[in-house]
């Protein structure tokens, strides 16, 4: 390679962005390393060592960050987040004709020009995605991509207890057998950190923080001259009554309640930089459908790099109280905290 992806990490480090973590050295070494023996037996034309990298640990371990790094300064990559993917592809295979066909066609587009593609986040919770999936890595290794994956998940418990997860095993089988496999351990939640202190999560729902949330809203943007945001989505339209320049203020229900999918939720984050959101109950089993769209709402706001003030029932550690989605809320939460600091713009 023409660069040392150590040398770019260790400038963070020298200009007090991060702390060097020895667990993260490791694992840019152990990519460095990967992805130098898949490029020779590329050029000999032998057998490949591995096809790409498999990560997972806990949230905040610095796993997007440091496959971002690689990717990036390996000029040869692209990042795209798994939600994001799995909502292309399925907008390229919305009709029953060729669906095989029309997955190649997009994947040898969207690789055009690249060696590796870094898949953020992958999490699979459905029969469709846990087939999909398959086919797209066969894809991507047939056309010589190498495949760089985050996951808070390990290999085996990919789709644990989903739907007709037999037909799912043999691709969990190839993961451990093809990629190399590394686990991200570490104490500290990176996103963290850098928490600031300024109040910009409420709880609980009472008179006093109403008032302080709503008197946060008000310092922020003009009073006087709300307006109303239409937000064009496909063949609908989102509402949004308390809007101010990049500044929009909505309820959970309104949010949440609604039928709104990735690309919905993808779409409000390129139109705001701060969402208040108030009204946030308690999430408890009847909330399942409305915990997983708000999972999709702070993964898309966290993509966009946008920032949120909230008014909560509960502090976020016990916002979620749903078994089967404490795991995936673990990666919400971390981000909320990340998120409740009003960025600069």
């Amino acid at each position: 390679m023409t660069f040392s992806v150590l040398d770019h990490y260790n400038g963070f480090v020298l200009n007090n962005f991060i702390k060097k973590d020895i667990n993260q050295t490791d694992l840019l070494n152990k990519i460095s390393l990967t992805w130098s023996q898949y490029n020779k037996s590329n050029l000999f034309f032998s057998k490949k060592e591995k096809k790409g990298i498999y990560v997972y640990g806990p949230v905040g371990t610095g796993k997007t960050f440091l496959l971002s790094l690689f990717s990036q300064y390996s000029k040869v990559g692209k990042k795209i987040h798994f939600n994001n993917l799995m909502s292309r592809i399925h907008d390229n295979i919305n009709s029953n004709e060729n669906k095989s066909k029309k997955i190649e066609l997009f994947i040898k587009k969207f690789c055009k020009d690249i060696k590796i593609l870094f898949i953020d986040e992958l999490h699979i919770f459905n029969i469709v995605d846990a087939l999909l999936i398959k086919k797209i890595f066969h894809i991507l290794e047939e056309n010589n991509i190498f495949v760089m994956t985050s996951s808070n998940f390990q290999p085996n418990d990919l789709y644990k207890n989903g739907l007709q997860r037999a037909d799912f095993l043999p691709f969990i089988k190839h993961i451990k057998e093809s990629y190399d496999v590394i686990n991200v351990a570490s104490e500290i939640d990176y996103r963290r950190i850098t928490l600031n202190q300024s109040k910009t999560y409420f709880t609980p729902i009472n008179k006093d923080t109403e008032e302080e949330f709503n008197s946060l809203f008000n310092r922020l943007v003009d009073i006087n001259n709300l307006t109303t945001k239409k937000i064009e989505i496909k063949s609908r339209e989102i509402h949004f009554a308390k809007c101010s320049a990049n500044v929009a203020y909505c309820t959970f229900d309104f949010i949440c309640n609604a039928n709104l999918a990735h690309d919905d939720y993808a779409n409000i984050a390129k139109e705001f930089k701060l969402i208040f959101i108030e009204k946030i109950p308690k999430m408890t089993n009847d909330y399942s459908d409305q915990c997983r769209r708000f999972i999709s709402l702070i993964d898309m706001l966290y993509e966009n790099k946008c920032s949120v003030v909230i008014l909560a029932e509960n502090p976020i550690s016990s916002l979620c109280q749903i078994s089967n989605l404490s795991k995936e809320f673990e990666r919400t939460a971390s981000r909320l905290y990340e998120m409740t600091i009003i960025q600069s713009s």
